[in-house]
């Protein structure tokens, strides 16, 4: 049960932007499921477009697309063409999201907790366990991650300096470790000490 009368350890008031959820749109991040195909379809599509359109293709290639070297040209430029066309659609898509994702129109408030972090946004409260979040710290940015595709976005505006968002990001990651993967650490910190 959450204690009520607990203190927070930090207290965060800001107003999100859309460069705010640009930030956490834009970030890199693994491709989970079926946002693989947003990579790989256009490579294989154009991979297959070469294979089918090889005979089409000769008088445009300053190579024999019959030959080994021929062939192998063929499918690196393929790769490198559809690599890029994937490049493109998954910033159009990024873009798209930014344009779509609703602001809220009152300010966010953050409170957290040694424990828990609750969120205040537009008459809902939310409160999260650490445990369940996944930390990121960029220069202009704390995003604490729900799932791949919903966060908690803090910008730096929402601290008095640099150093006090970093000092946020450092509280979050040992909020949500594990409390036994932090003993094995000091364990293993000990040990070297011992050891040199």
């Amino acid at each position: 049960m959450i204690d009520t009368n607990e203190k927070p350890v930090y207290q965060l008031r800001y107003t999100l932007t859309r460069d705010d959820v640009a930030a956490f749109e834009l970030m890199p991040r693994e491709l989970q499921g079926f946002e693989k195909l947003w990579l790989f379809g256009p490579i294989l599509l154009c991979g297959a477009a070469v294979g089918l359109f090889e005979d089409r293709l000769r008088p445009f290639l300053p190579w024999d697309p019959a030959s080994m070297l021929g062939q192998l040209a063929s499918v690196l430029c393929a790769i490198a063409v559809g690599y890029a066309l994937s490049l493109v659609l998954m910033t159009a898509r990024a873009r798209y999201r930014i344009k779509r994702t609703p602001l809220p129109a009152a300010p966010i408030c953050i409170d957290a907790f040694a424990d828990h972090v609750t969120v205040k946004e537009e008459g809902s409260d939310q409160s999260f366990a650490w445990r369940d979040l996944t930390v990121t710290s960029t220069a202009s940015h704390v995003i604490l991650a729900r799932k791949p595709r919903e966060a908690i976005i803090i910008p730096l505006r929402a601290f008095a300096s640099p150093e006090e968002m970093s000092a946020f990001a450092a509280f979050a990651e040992v909020a949500g470790s594990d409390p036994q993967d932090v003993s094995r650490e000091n364990d293993d910190n000990n040990k070297k000490e011992i050891t040199q």
